[in-house]
């Protein structure tokens, strides 16, 4: 996920951790997960060609984010955003 997007998850939303996934075999996705600071959270399968295939999942808590979050991104009118569709149940 991109700087703007983890910034806007944790400081815009409040958000406690992030998470991501990808075909452990797909570098490029694998590389932008690991390089905001992202750490593997386990494997899972999935069905790929119809084949299974590993799937590698990431994790990045609030904590790891805000020791490498960068000070260039403003945040603009968050609080005028809805945090999920209205047509979401809500969550305890």
């Amino acid at each position: 996920m991109p700087q703007a997007e983890l910034h806007l998850a944790f400081d815009g939303f409040g958000a406690r951790e992030t998470s991501s996934d990808a075909f452990f075999d797909n570098h490029p996705p694998n590389r932008v997960s690991h390089a905001p600071g992202y750490v593997p959270n386990g494997v899972t399968w999935d069905t790929r060609r119809g084949e299974p295939a590993e799937v590698t999942q990431w994790r990045l808590t609030r904590k790891q984010w805000i020791k490498r979050r960068g000070d260039d991104i403003e945040l603009v009118a968050v609080g005028d955003c809805p945090t999920s569709p209205p047509d979401w149940p809500a969550t305890s």
